[in-house]
């Protein structure tokens, strides 16, 4: 299998190489040939294993359940009957507390014990006890609420020699004549003067009512005592029987405490059929419980042990219900795989045609992408190109605004020039004379004279030379001033008016920008401004600058990707008196070669490239007609936020 692949791959290569080499379709994989048998298989192999899982899996959790059920079910039994018996447990402590009682034995008062036993009818009615009796030191029954039980003696009994032995009794036992189960508390009645015991008072429970819970359980319960004899039961058959076979030692604790008639007790046939944690299968004497589950609970305070049982045959529906749906779920599952399984193997096959039937214009494919290749480094070469046309166009812009302003410099410079060839002849006068002072007077005003000079050539040095068209955080103040001073003298000349209106924070601006590229926009705003106001009578230049809080627009969001540092706009805008900008010329004026001038006056290219230089830095440049006449232009640039109170 894998080197009919290799080969395959290796047909490609080849045909890369040359187109007339035909590539084979690729071979069937060994899966792809033996799918459907191999989803007969498993279904054969793993639905039976799935199945004895599953039905292990649901058969213990099933039975875990049941013995939760049942666990709960005894947990709920045991607090019951504790409850009941502590219940009862105070009524015989409450009654010694009666003095009458102690009095009564002392001085054994016959018309007494009518009144006593009138007493012990009233408890028995409140507490509904079963019956309330009272006995002398002897054990003989003094006064009972049951009259046929007033001439018998209990001296044999546990509870009564407990009592009489001055400790208080709780004993399980059979009643002394009706042979009717029940629960006796006793406890003795201490003289006040010596602390002798003088009798016993006995509260008797009858057990029976402690099985009425259990009337309505679907499965059998019971109790043993501490020999395993069944006490109570939900199946009367089974009382009075023993879970084991009881021993000597067994019998004979029974037969000393006298509990029971008997020391035989039937054994109850019970058969083990497997152990599980807590609990057990086993299989009772019944033919609708040969299997149940069996969970005990100890009642550790009585000696005594609780069992409940659940029938497992009524689990086995519901256990092969959920077997069947997990089989059914499982091989579901396996058939959907093996459809997801086939579905790809086929369009695996399909995409290896596919790829035979594109391998063969693979190599056109290579030659065009050549060809693109080839294309696009030539358009690349030319933008490159055309970037440093541009950049020469910007420069040469620049230049020709110098040229445009070399009169009035020159004019400028004459000026300074004039008035240090005569502080320079004033001086030697004033040398010739011996007048110092008057002498170092002069040098300084030549000294003032120089440094204007200076100050002048400097700004057009700055401003021609070329910039490598980066930005960064410039003063806003340094670039309007420069451009101001350039423009200053063509402005004295033309009589217009030149007002700067900013705010006293715009020094503590700062702009993202090229200082000299920005310098040049200015200017170039500023000229054409000039222009615009040769022939009209009241020529004023406004500039303005605000600080707009509201962020960048969208075109200038658009192009604010290169920093983040700030949340604020400045807007500084050129404003003349001018003839304004014909509406119809707006929508194009700052596309490239396009002018109002005369012929031979301007190219066009000056808004263009200041656009462009803007555009770069991340800003905007707008114009537009003001209503009281002329036009105003907008420069926005992302700019700093100024310090506070400013």
């Amino acid at each position: 299998m894998f080197f009919s692949r290799l080969c395959f791959h290796f047909c490609r290569i080849l045909a890369a190489m040359n187109p007339e080499v035909d590539i084979p379709y690729p071979p069937r994989s060994w899966l792809q040939s033996n799918i459907k048998s191999l989803y007969i298989a498993c279904l054969m192999l793993l639905v039976p294993l799935w199945m004895l899982v599953s039905w292990y899996i649901f058969t213990n959790q099933a039975q875990n359940n049941l013995q939760q059920q049942i666990k709960s079910d005894l947990s709920l039994f045991a607090e019951s009957l504790d409850s009941e018996l502590e219940k009862y447990r105070f009524v015989p402590k409450m009654l010694v507390m009666d003095a009458t009682l102690a009095s009564t034995l002392a001085n054994k008062n016959l018309l007494h014990y009518r009144n006593i036993h009138d007493y012990l009818q009233h408890i028995r009615s409140v507490t509904t006890a079963d019956e309330v009796f009272l006995l002398d030191i002897n054990g003989s029954t003094l006064a009972s609420t049951e009259f046929a039980n007033q001439n018998i003696n209990y001296a044999h009994t546990p509870y009564f020699q407990a009592a009489s032995a001055g400790i208080s009794g709780g004993f399980f036992t059979l009643g002394v004549n009706a042979g009717i189960r029940g629960y006796y508390f006793s406890e003795p009645i201490f003289d006040t003067k010596t602390d002798d015991v003088l009798g016993v008072i006995v509260v008797k429970v009858n057990m029976s009512r402690l099985e009425r819970g259990w009337l309505n359980k679907r499965t059998p319960m019971m109790m043993t005592d501490e020999y395993g004899v069944v006490i109570a039961s939900s199946v009367p058959s089974w009382l009075f029987t023993s879970r084991q076979r009881l021993d000597v030692a067994a019998k004979l604790a029974i037969k000393s405490t006298s509990k029971y008639p008997t020391t035989s007790f039937p054994e109850l046939q019970i058969k083990l059929l497997k152990q599980r944690h807590s609990a057990q299968i086993i299989s009772l004497p019944r033919p609708d419980y040969n299997r149940v589950l069996e969970v005990s609970l100890p009642l550790p305070q009585l000696g005594w042990q609780l069992y409940g049982h659940g029938d497992l045959t009524s689990l086995d529906f519901t256990i092969q219900r959920n077997t069947a749906l997990s089989v059914l779920v499982f091989i579901l599952t396996v058939s959907l795989a093996y459809v997801i399984m086939q579905r790809r193997l086929q369009f695996n096959e399909t995409l290896g045609r596919r790829e035979v039937n594109q391998a063969r214009l693979q190599q056109a494919k290579e030659t065009l992408e050549v060809r693109v290749a080839k294309r696009t480094q030539d358009l690349q070469d030319r933008n490159d190109q055309l970037k440093q046309a541009q950049t020469e166009l910007i420069h040469a812009a620049k230049l020709a605004t110098l040229g445009q302003m070399a009169t009035s410099v020159t004019h400028e410079i004459n000026q300074p020039l004039t008035a240090i060839q005569t502080s320079a002849d004033n001086a030697e006068q004033w040398l010739q004379r011996q007048n110092y002072q008057r002498v170092a007077n002069n040098l300084t005003s030549i000294k003032k004279l120089a440094q204007k000079m200076a100050s002048i050539t400097l700004h057009l040095k700055t401003f021609g030379r070329k910039t490598d068209n980066s930005t960064s955080w410039v003063a806003l103040d340094e670039a309007i001033t420069n451009a101001v001073e350039l423009v200053s003298l063509r402005c004295k000349q033309e009589q217009v008016e030149l007002i700067l209106d900013c705010n006293h924070g715009i020094k503590d601006v700062q702009v993202l920008a090229d200082l000299v590229r920005l310098e040049q926009v200015l200017i170039n705003l500023l000229t054409n401004a000039l222009d615009a106001m040769l022939d009209g009578s009241d020529k004023q230049l406004r500039i303005t600058c605000k600080i707009e809080n509201h962020g960048l627009d969208q075109k200038l969001g658009a192009a604010s990707t290169l920093s983040q540092a700030w949340q604020h706009n400045i807007c500084l805008q050129v404003i003349d008196t001018g003839t304004g900008i014909n509406p119809q010329h707006l929508a194009q004026l700052f596309d490239p070669f396009f002018t109002t001038k005369g012929t031979g006056v301007g190219l066009g290219l000056g808004l263009s490239i200041s656009y462009s230089i803007i555009d770069a830095m991340g800003g905007t440049l707008s114009a537009e007609n003001r209503p009281q006449g002329g036009a105003q232009f907008c420069l926005r640039l992302p700019c700093k936020e100024p310090a506070s109170g400013t």
